[in-house]
């Protein structure tokens, strides 16, 4: 894991420069890099299991069609992402991370709190992890059967125009409202205003998704808190030069 125990390096959808995205090998590759969490994406099969896959539908990463709602665990698994890896489960991304690295868990789809809330507290990650999403009810829902889970709240690209304030102000003003850990904006629609809003209301910043060196330097150099990346070696190179 990184040093400075104050900044996070989150491994997006696992090391997924090095491997595919959101499969046990990218998460076990971040792990051999020493990231502090692996960000991974959830959804629910037909029969109810927590599988990681980023998209609702299993096209893009297997070439094969179909709605996860719509499949059973046994019919995902017999599908093949890139280098002969398979759509992992939640427990099986549990077995190999806990104690090793953070959990950072971002809920996809509706329905998903109370069963990532039991896991979690199941295998004893409440402590360790952090949950995400752009649906603020689901992160309502989390909040109200744990507390102490810390959540982070995705923001979307444009102001809302139903809700007073601007753009920086609605970002802070959700996280308040659910007592966020941490909020995490795309990297391209902060500033250091927006950091230092944050910081004086004690939410952390955590912005996604960041690959270049300029743009890693500079939301440094800024204070965020965190970077959600692809390119786990090029952060790590970073830090160890400051």
């Amino acid at each position: 894991m990184t040093e400075n125990r104050d900044f996070l390096v989150i491994a997006h959808r696992g090391a997924s420069k090095e491997a595919p995205e959101n499969t046990l090998k990218a998460f076990e590759k971040a792990i051999k890099l020493g990231a502090d969490f692996v960000e991974f994406d959830v959804h629910l099969t037909k029969d109810k299991e927590v599988i990681i896959i980023h998209d609702e539908d299993t096209y893009r990463t297997t070439g094969q069609k179909g709605l996860v709602k719509d499949m059973t665990l046994k019919e995902i698994k017999m599908l093949q992402c890139e280098g002969r890896e398979s759509i992992p489960t939640l427990k099986e991304l549990i077995k190999l991370a806990k104690g090793k690295i953070g959990l950072q868990c971002e809920i996809k789809a509706e329905g998903l709190a109370s069963i990532i809330v039991e896991m979690f507290r199941t295998y004893s990650l409440i402590e360790e992890s952090i949950v995400s999403s752009f649906n603020m009810d689901e992160l309502k829902k989390v909040q109200e059967l744990e507390p102490e889970l810390r959540l982070a709240s995705l923001e979307p690209t444009t102001p809302n125009l139903s809700e007073e304030g601007g753009f920086k102000e609605q970002v802070i003003k959700r996280a308040k409202d659910l007592n966020c850990y941490a909020i995490h904006p795309l990297y391209r629609l902060i500033d250091e205003q927006l950091i230092a809003l944050a910081h004086e209301n004690n939410i952390r910043v955590h912005p996604w998704t960041v690959d270049s060196t300029i743009a890693m330097k500079k939301l440094i150099n800024w204070g965020v808190d965190g970077i959600i990346t692809n390119d786990i070696r090029k952060i790590q190179k970073i830090l160890e030069k400051r």
